[in-house]
């Protein structure tokens, strides 16, 4: 009979009869019974309160090597990167991606106050703490070679972006509208009722002294008070 049957299912033969390896089996016992940090499904979101549902992906395995589902953690806050008055935030779907992460101590007295707080029981490191942070890890992401090396704001397909260059920013999108939704028809829809769009102004001068202009090119010319265009085809400021 071969002598691994002699051990218990969880037990390596390693960590028999002696010192280390019983202190190697006790924590690994311990670390199965601490929560960390595991892949997880959205479920449901609620973006008014910022609270998730999500379901962990890793299941437990006990020592007959037997598959146990884990529970979905319900009222899990998101991640949303902040400060100084400013947020990002995703409008995440069910089925989303991404990791729940567990806090050290009990945080449940901190998520009613957002205020320093002590820990209502002695929980620690558990999943009933944790926080989400979504993942797209890099399922159907398709961003230009041209971004390569640019932060790229977009979203999966990469029909609608924006992308910080060293020296530019592009947008690109089939409307834009500011102010307000922009008309069907139109690619750029500036809308206000209080103030009012101004293109480059310059003398005509400066105008002449644009490189390379193209065709349709706009300018208000300071000298004349009149806008002036380009035209492509004679090659001249009208």
């Amino acid at each position: 009979m071969a002598d691994t049957q002699l051990s218990p299912p969880s037990v390596s033969p390693a960590n028999r009869d002696s010192m280390p390896g019983m202190m190697r089996l006790v924590l690994s016992k311990f670390l199965q019974h601490t929560d960390d940090m595991l892949p997880a499904e959205v479920v449901s979101y609620d973006r008014a309160t910022n609270l998730a549902e999500v379901y962990p992906l890793i299941v437990i395995i006990t020592t007959l090597q037997t598959q146990i589902k884990r529970a979905s953690v319900s009222a899990v806050p998101v991640l949303q990167l902040g400060g100084g008055g400013f947020v990002a935030s995703f409008p995440l779907n069910k089925g989303d991606l991404g990791w729940i992460k567990a806090n050290d101590r009990d945080i449940s007295l901190f998520k009613q106050f957002y205020a320093q707080s002590a820990p209502n029981t002695y929980r620690k490191h558990s999943f009933e703490d944790a926080m989400f942070i979504p993942d797209t890890m890099l399922r159907g992401v398709s961003v230009a070679g041209e971004d390569t090396t640019n932060l790229v704001i977009q979203n999966l397909t990469g029909t609608v972006k924006v992308s910080w260059w060293a020296n530019l920013l592009k947008i690109i999108a089939p409307r834009v509208g500011i102010g307000g939704t922009p008309d069907a028809n139109l690619q750029l829809d500036v809308q206000s009722t209080t103030k009012a769009f101004a293109m480059p102004r310059m003398t005509a001068a400066q105008r002449d002294a644009i490189p390379s202009p193209q065709d349709g090119f706009l300018v208000w010319v300071t000298d004349t008070h009149y806008i002036s265009s380009y035209n492509g085809d004679t090659n001249s400021w009208s």
